[in-house]
């Protein structure tokens, strides 16, 4: 909230900011204590030169359309203005920058010639002196601005000053809990207690009219959608600009001035913290309001906008059955006050904060009223600030006040009532206060309180809905005590033996090993979009989706890693990361059948992209299948699988190239994928070939060989031979691997292609692979013999099976 320090002085007037620098101390002591403070500053950019000037004579300049000369009066001296302001009028007091005067976008204004006349100045609209258009009155958009009647400005004034826009303001970033800091009079609590000043509470006297509230219009609410609820009347109110002092607090506070009857009920907002409404009473046509919950129907707010309503999800005021407000949110254009209304009804309630918040949401129409009723008021102001509206607005729209209030609900429960005694302080923060002390702060906090030996009863104000329970009060006793002087002591424990799982340490053998092959690791959000969400998936099921998500980039739950992992990549490539090498271990969701939850499963993914980083040979070669490829065999071999490792061509994954992608198995168990990413997603995305894999880790986990049996070095030497084939290309290396590993006997220790050749010499359709077959007899040296009976058996298979030639 926007705290304005001359509004805060007008009831604290020894508060302590006199300039930036004293704010900057009392925002240092907020963020210590309450809250933290975004900035503190001026609302509107500082100029100089700027004065309060009165038009005394509007002249035409002959052959121009639309450029005038005026003369206007600084107090002093007599200005020509050249200007082509559609709204200037005689004895109007506007704003002049004098010649030198240095407006907020750098613009020096200097005497000058326009259409032959000499200009002496200019006259300047909100907007040129720094006004925001969202805080700017409307009235004067399209020209200079012009003050209202109803001034305590002179001709020659400073007119940075005369706009009340030389008002610092301490600029706080609540948190949900302290709501009784939205609002003028929390400040003033908060203030006196973290300063020790005393303050005085706003306060008008009313005064009533002999014409019956309650013969005007009938009330009935639903206890189960508010705490509070009041009416007062006010007839005979005339819709009008505001004077200036109630502008100067608005748009200092980052509200734009309507009229007279809205600006009262949003000063009234700003000063207690209680959101109001104003209704055109004669618009009402059943004269009945009931609050209740919404139908199926739809609503038109003030905002222009139609809302399709649900039934029984939203807190409604309904004129019998004709809907007017959003309660708690908006109000609706059927009883919007205008210049015609005459007969006013205020409204002030505290409405169920868990419906308005959702109601908010729902719509995203997060106005200053919902804000407020989300966080909590305080329900024992609702009252006085009606009143304080009421008077506030017979004496600035006139009218008369209708006698008594109406009640939909009077609920007078007392204070909260919370025991505490001064070992529990002392045990809790590790102090050693004495009872005198403990009463300064909660006087202070203007608690009041029974004593009872070393045991208080604190009475826990209204405005305070966030303290509940003890912890709370302890919290408000050593934040006002100060934090600093609390003793800092290392918090007790327990010697108990504590130890990783088996899955925590093999994630964690994951992470180190993935880290270990170069790539680096990436943690991405579980929400995407809807489009995203189904992407890359290895089991099946519905996507999970958020009732009421944040945005539509993130409204699912992910059915893959590589979905997200994939827009971290892009996220590096459109930033021109030429070497893009990332990994993610993480879950999965998918919707279960009968089921609140989802179900959660667990993947790993690698992805690589670009070229790998050149060395002094300058090797420039890029990342493809076999890259990949090699760093999931390298991660699985270092596992230690008790099943052998395969990989099968597959044309199955829509998103994956389908003449570079192979899925995974271990022994029979399908693992997951691997491959290149379909050049058009690539594309989509703003990369280049990308290669990726992802597996299925929670079968990982399941596979994985925790006690592991090993054996000791080999005692005796192995042998190698290398066995160069010549094929179909159609062939696939993997199903060569099949059948010289069920043909090479028990002696096999390991299989590897070394060398792969194509050339016209060996056909269009044929290529040559050369592998390497390592050989080791564990108990004694192996024979060539052994070996040689092993080769022929391997080779009269490959003729025989795949018509394989040896070369």
């Amino acid at each position: 909230m926007k705290v304005s320090v001359n509004w805060i002085k007008e009831y604290m007037p020894d508060f302590p900011v006199n300039d930036q620098v004293d704010a900057q101390k009392v925002a240092d002591r907020l963020a210590l204590t309450s809250t933290e403070v975004a900035e503190n500053g001026y609302q509107i950019p500082q100029s100089s030169n700027l004065v309060v000037g009165k038009v005394l004579e509007i002249r035409t300049i002959e052959n121009s359309s639309h450029l005038k000369i005026a003369i206007v009066n600084a107090g002093k001296k007599d200005y020509q203005i050249v200007t082509g302001a559609p709204n200037i009028e005689k004895n109007q007091l506007v704003v002049l920058a004098l010649p030198g005067a240095l407006l907020p976008n750098g613009k020096k204004i200097e005497a000058t010639t326009l259409d032959g006349e000499i200009s002496q100045g200019m006259l300047v609209s909100l907007q040129e002196i720094g006004f925001d258009d969202s805080i700017a009155p409307k009235k004067h958009e399209a020209g200079i601005y012009v003050f209202p009647k109803d001034n305590d400005v002179k001709v020659g004034d400073d007119a940075v000053k005369a706009l009340g826009i030389d008002d610092l303001m301490i600029d706080t970033e609540l948190t949900a809990n302290r709501g009784d800091m939205l609002s003028i009079r929390g400040n003033l609590y908060e203030f006196s207690a973290l300063l020790e000043k005393e303050f005085k509470l706003p306060s008008l006297d009313l005064q009533e009219s002999s014409k019956l509230s309650k013969s005007q219009i009938s009330v009935n609410v639903d206890p189960k959608l508010a705490d509070r609820y009041y009416l007062r009347i006010i007839n005979n109110v005339k819709v009008e600009e505001s004077p200036l002092w109630l502008q100067r607090r608005l748009w200092n506070s980052g509200l734009r001035p309507i009229n007279n009857l809205v600006d009262v009920t949003n000063y009234v907002m700003l000063l207690f913290g209680q959101p109001m409404h104003a209704f055109d009473l004669n618009k009402l046509e059943h004269k009945n309001i009931r609050v209740a919950l919404s139908k199926d129907e739809k609503f038109k707010t003030l905002d222009g906008k139609t809302h399709q309503l649900k039934d029984g999800e939203d807190i409604v005021v309904y004129d019998d059955e004709e809907p007017q407000m959003l309660a708690g949110v908006m109000g609706g254009t059927k009883s919007e006050v205008t210049e015609k209304t005459r007969d006013v009804v205020l409204e002030s309630a505290v409405f169920n904060p868990i419906l308005v918040r959702k109601t908010a949401r729902r719509f995203n129409l997060h106005s200053q009223a919902s804000q407020r009723f989300e966080r909590g008021i305080d329900i024992s102001n609702c009252k006085n600030a009606l009143n304080f509206a009421a008077a506030l607005l017979q004496e600035v729209a006139g009218g008369e006040i209708a006698k008594g209030i109406i009640a939909g609900l009077d609920d007078q429960s007392s204070d909260k009532k919370i025991k505490i005694s001064l070992s529990d302080i002392n045990n809790y923060s590790g102090t050693d206060v004495k009872l005198a002390e403990v009463e300064n702060i909660w006087q202070r906090l203007n608690f009041e309180y029974d004593l009872s030996g070393e045991e208080f009863v604190v009475s826990i104000p209204k405005r305070r809905p966030d303290i509940t329970i003890k912890a709370d009060l302890i919290e408000e006793f050593v934040r006002i005590y100060g934090y600093e002087k609390v003793p800092a002591r290392l918090p007790q424990t327990v010697n108990k033996q504590s130890g990783l799982t088996v899955d925590e340490k093999l994630d964690r053998a994951i992470k180190n090993v993935l880290l270990g092959l170069g790539l680096n690791q990436a943690i991405s959000y579980s929400l995407t979009d809807t489009e995203a969400a189904g992407t890359f998936t290895l089991g099946k099921g519905d996507e999970v989706s958020l009732s009421h998500p944040m945005s539509q980039e993130h409204s699912v739950m992910r059915q893959s890693i590589l979905s997200t992992l994939l827009q971290a990549a892009s996220y590096n490539a459109v930033r021109e990361a030429d070497d893009i090498r990332l990994f993610e271990s993480g879950t999965v969701f998918f919707k279960q059948n009968g089921v609140q939850l989802p179900k959660e499963d667990h993947q790993v993914a690698g992805l690589i992209s670009g070229v790998p980083n050149s060395n002094w040979q300058h090797n420039q070669k890029k990342y493809d299948f076999y890259y990949i490829k090699g760093i999931l065999e390298s991660f699985l071999s270092s596992l230690a699988l008790k099943s052998i490792i395969s990989y099968q061509a597959s044309d199955q994954h829509k998103e994956m190239h389908p003449g570079r992608t192979a899925d995974v198995y271990v022994g029979d168990h399908y693992l997951g994928f691997v491959g290149q990413i379909n050049p058009k997603i690539s594309k989509k995305y703003k990369m280049n070939s990308v290669f990726v894999f992802q597996i299925d880790s929670d079968l990982v986990h399941e596979l994985y060989k925790m006690n592991q049996d090993y054996t000791p070095l080999d005692k005796f030497p192995g042998t190698e031979r290398d066995l160069s084939l010549l094929v179909d290309k159609k062939i696939e290396s993997a199903e060569i691997e099949r059948v010289i590993k069920a043909n090479a006997g028990n002696y096999l220790r390991k299989l590897q292609v070394i060398d792969l050749y194509q050339g016209k010499e060996l056909g269009e359709d044929k290529k040559s692979i050369s592998y390497r077959l390592d050989f080791v007899n564990t108990q004694a040296t192996i024979t060539d013999a052994q070996v040689n009976q092993s080769i022929k058996r391997i080779e009269g298979e490959l003729t025989k099976q795949l018509s394989i030639m040896v070369r």
